[in-house]
């Protein structure tokens, strides 16, 4: 009967620590996971990261007079965009907030590890940046991307990256990072370099090829998923992100976001037509619905376009589905 009691009180205790406010100004730092299970890393220094996701790129974070604001970059040349909450109530475990139409939203501390990769990018040509320049960094583990920043910055100042990546038992991973100008790409490593995780890298770049000369090519592309019906692309925790490749003998493989999937095609100008094919049949915890989705994207495509870097499926003359090239080698 001891026993039981000690244990009671013990689970009561947990119960009432989960529970308690957090006195003193409010702080939103910290690992946290949204409603969407997605996890968000409100760095003490306000930098935001967004592990585990590829498509939108953490910039900063706020929290002034009760209104955090998280700020986010797409892509270099696009603006940035912010998300507004009220922050209601800090407890020890979880964050209470009110989003932009007063919904009530409630982020969980996470159980995640994070790690962060640091590291500073320099270059040797003379030359003096614009003032406001775009840093990027990409890093790629296995041959799969794993985890990726988009910072707007100062040409005047030291430049710099970090990089927040969800649960990994790697130690190195090939490391790519670009200098833009609006759209306009200035410097970038010729190739991936290897890095090891637990070091902070010093990244030499270059002149960057002029975008206009790497056209993306239908076949033998990586084609990662950013939109689909119209709606972004998500990326889950610990599953791989949506992607397709064609290959020129009428074959297509990819993942829908969590199953490999591989089906055969054909394309006659800018006609395209999707046939038979097959998928694994693992179960995951998330984007079943996104999943679904895609494979009838694909199933119903009728016809393509590619302009520069971005390639739109369409059903009906309407975009179904939207993927951008990375580069990763894909085998031939």
């Amino acid at each position: 009967m001891k026993k039981i009691s000690l244990l009671f009180c013990a689970v009561l205790s947990l119960c009432l620590t989960a529970c308690m406010v957090v006195n003193g100004p409010l702080d939103a730092s910290g690992v946290w996971t949204d409603e969407q299970g997605r996890t968000l890393c409100l760095d003490e220094d306000g930098m935001l990261g967004l592990p585990g996701q590829t498509a939108t790129s953490g910039v900063r974070w706020t929290l002034d007079d009760g209104l955090l604001t998280l700020t986010t970059l797409s892509a270099p040349g696009d603006a940035v965009e912010e998300t507004r909450f009220t922050l209601k109530t800090r407890r020890l475990s979880s964050l209470e907030l009110l989003d932009e139409q007063g919904k009530p939203v409630i982020w969980k501390k996470s159980r995640a590890k994070v790690t962060r990769l640091e590291g500073t990018l320099f270059y040797r040509e003379r030359m003096m940046l614009p003032p406001d320049i775009v840093i990027t960094a990409r890093l790629d583990i296995d041959g799969n991307p794993a985890a990726s920043s988009l910072v707007p910055a100062s040409g005047r100042e030291e430049l710099t990256f970090r990089l927040h990546l969800l649960d990994t038992d790697a130690e190195s991973g090939r490391l790519s990072a670009a200098v833009y100008y609006g759209r306009e790409k200035l410097l970038a490593t010729p190739q991936p370099m290897s890095v090891r995780l637990n070091e902070k890298p010093a990244v030499l770049l270059h002149h960057a090829i002029p975008e206009e000369t790497q056209e993306s090519t239908l076949t033998d592309t990586y084609w990662r998923l950013t939109a689909l019906g119209g709606k972004p692309a998500q990326f889950f925790p610990d599953q791989p992100e949506a992607h397709l490749i064609l290959k020129d003998d009428g074959q297509a493989s990819g993942s829908d976001g969590c199953n490999n999937f591989f089906l055969s095609w054909k394309a006659e100008g800018q006609k395209l037509a999707f046939g038979a094919g097959g998928s694994t049949l693992r179960l995951c915890p998330a984007g079943e619905e996104q999943a679904a989705s895609l494979m009838k994207a694909l199933s119903e495509a009728d016809a393509w376009s590619i302009e520069g870097r971005r390639l739109e499926l369409f059903t009906k003359e309407s975009v179904s589905a939207v993927f951008e090239a990375v580069d990763i080698a894909v085998d031939k």
